[in-house]
């Protein structure tokens, strides 16, 4: 693995970890163990989403996902935030 490739791998596994521990310690009631679970994942997906919008680890920098056939952006054309933009898509 190449220095980037592995700072990266150790960010997702420190966003994992804190995740965990604060949902393992937040005193909030749920009414479901489905709408905890939805809680904790959509925590997850915003901080993956914010580390590639170059949030939280300004070692790695910002990155992107490009299609490999069409060559098409995630994050341009029009310029989204991907932290931002996910909130209309999964549920909290």
């Amino acid at each position: 693995m190449n220095d980037f490739q592995n700072d990266f791998m150790k960010a997702l596994g420190k966003i994992q970890k804190e995740t965990v521990e604060i949902a393992l310690v937040e005193k909030t009631e749920f009414k479901s163990k489905e709408d905890e679970l939805y809680s904790i994942t959509s925590e997850m997906i915003y901080r993956i989403l914010e580390l590639m919008d170059g949030y939280g680890n300004y070692s790695i920098g910002k990155m992107d996902i490009r299609n490999t056939l069409s060559g098409e952006s995630l994050k341009d054309d029009p310029y989204i935030e991907l932290h931002d933009a996910v909130a209309d898509f999964i549920r909290e």
